[in-house]
């Protein structure tokens, strides 16, 4: 075990010996400075919201715990190296003045990171692992969708062994951006040396992010740098129906050390180099299952072996599991994956769309990435629904009136924004272009006010239920024709200039949140 203290206010380290339970009850309560500890660590959390994001400090800072406050120097517990490595180096200069603030300049912080080999030696399942020899003839990737392996085991009826994962998901069709790129880089690293770093590996965010997508990514990814390597998905509900399947067929019942007689199970995940479980909270309630998964996750943990989780929540929010287990997830690193920016949607569309070898206007791309803003997977939906329409009903090339027509229906609302007037958007474009309204109601051809009035009609096609006529009357008499051609150079112009779909992506969300 070593106690690193990092001198905040100059940056130095020095290592120190210190003591550590492996139970997680490190901390002394009854010590006399743990309250004083306690409220101090309250205080600097509430002030480091000021300089940090809110999601970021539920990542990096909630497993850190106060251990004690003596001397101007506050000693927290960081469960391993990767989180205090990571907190070093990107938080220093906010840690150092939110801790000056609180207890002065000669403030101190001191880490206590556990070194051991966090196992337990006398687990049942810990005994040598079995040995895999990969078939000669048959150690290639397989024709199925699945990619798996022919290889010849101790296992009579596991001569064939799935990977499980889907061979399309990968790095290469996986789109990385500001709400996912530190789960993308801890995961991509991983590939590199699997067992070594970042172990476990535990991904949290909502439904539909794009979780199960970056975790059979990194499957892939190992078994194309590493192909002796056993890797295996699976969701949570599927590792429980295993092994109570494995019960059931072999009648097993508990040893009387609390380990189960699933003698065959063992071997199949004590064989394996990276393990990926999907779903991860959906283990609990089921005490039997958990019981059994913590013994082989001491197992593959000891070994080396990669653990790799996805969750639809933090850690620190999953109810209904062991704490022994819980600690366990915390052991390695934890990202998460937040919902994607307007400029992420408008690129995992036009993935998706390049994946699928069809074509759609950027008018459309932009109503999607507008209009479904919380999943990728109901983003996905929308697109099986274009094409669907557009080949069987409409008979013809996506364009908007599919895409409405698609997007009610899969989102099940009105995707345009009722609220929205013409007269809003006036308001809007005028102020932002800082030109009279009047003169973008006119027939001036000033180029200048030419381009504001063009931005004015496609926002209105866009956000308001008009038709073009109406646009067009709107806007001084104009006719649909002329209103179209607005819409049509506008989006030629954002394919051709950045700066101009940035404007538009600022007055959408003004208008939208106005």
């Amino acid at each position: 075990m070593l106690n690193i203290v990092i001198q905040l206010n100059d940056f130095t380290n020095s290592v120190l010996p210190h003591s550590f339970n492996l139970n997680g009850n490190d901390v002394d309560k009854k010590h006399p400075s743990y309250k004083e500890a306690s409220n101090l660590w309250d205080k600097f959390l509430n002030l480091l919201e000021s300089k940090i994001k809110k999601s970021v400090i539920e990542t990096w800072f909630t497993f850190l715990k106060p251990v004690k406050f003596e001397n101007n120097s506050l000693t927290v517990s960081v469960p391993n190296h990767d989180i205090y490595g990571m907190i070093e180096s990107r938080f220093n200069k906010e840690i150092d003045n939110v801790l000056k603030s609180i207890i002065g300049d000669d403030a101190t912080l001191k880490f206590e990171i556990s070194q051991l080999d966090l196992f337990d030696t006398d687990n049942t399942l810990l005994d040598e692992p079995v040995k895999i020899k990969i078939s000669p003839d048959n150690s290639g990737i397989s024709k199925s969708e699945f990619t798996s392996f022919s290889l010849k085991t101790d296992l009579p009826d596991e001569e064939k062994f799935s990977s499980n994962l889907y061979p399309k998901n990968t790095f290469e069709t996986f789109v990385k951006g500001e709400n996912n790129e530190l789960a993308v880089s801890i995961a991509y690293a991983i590939t590199n040396n699997p067992g070594k770093s970042y172990n476990p590996f535990f991904i949290y965010g909502g439904v539909g992010l794009g979780k199960t997508h970056l975790v059979q990514s990194i499957g892939n990814e190992i078994m194309k740098k590493f192909p002796d390597k056993r890797v295996y998905y699976t969701t949570a509900s599927e590792f429980t129906n295993r092994f109570t399947d494995s019960i059931a067929q072999n009648r097993m019942e508990f040893s009387n050390k609390g380990a189960y007689g699933t003698k065959k199970l063992d071997k199949f995940y004590k064989s394996l180099d990276v393990l990926i479980i999907d779903d991860i909270q959906n283990l609990s309630g089921k005490t039997s299952t958990q019981d059994y998964f913590y013994q082989i996750f001491n197992y593959l943990f000891h070994e080396k072996k990669h653990i790799i989780f996805s969750s639809d929540k933090p850690v620190s929010s999953i109810v209904g599991i062991e704490e022994r287990l819980l600690n366990r997830f915390q052991w390695g690193m934890i990202a998460d994956i937040q919902p994607p920016s307007w400029e992420v949607r408008v690129a995992i569309i036009k993935k998706k769309l390049e994946i699928a070898n069809i074509e759609a206007p950027e008018e459309v791309i932009h109503y999607l990435a507008t209009n479904v803003k919380d999943s990728i997977r109901t983003i996905e939906g929308c697109i099986a629904g274009m094409i669907a329409e557009s080949t069987f009903i409409h008979k013809g090339d996506i364009d908007i009136n599919v895409a409405e027509k698609v997007i009610t229906r899969v989102v099940g609302m009105a995707a345009r924004s009722k609220n929205i007037t013409l007269e809003n958007i006036l308001d809007c474009v005028s102020e932002y272009f800082n030109i009279q309204k009047r003169d973008i109601l006119s027939k001036k051809r000033v180029k200048e006010i030419v381009f504001a009035r063009h931005i004015a009609m496609y926002l209105a096609k866009e956000l308001t239920d008009m038709t073009l006529s109406l646009i067009g009357s709107f806007f001084n008499g104009k006719d649909h024709a002329t209103v179209l051609y607005a819409v049509k150079t506008v989006d030629a112009m954002q394919k051709k200039n950045r700066k101009i779909t940035e404007q538009i992506t600022f007055l959408r969300d003004k208008l939208k949140n106005n």
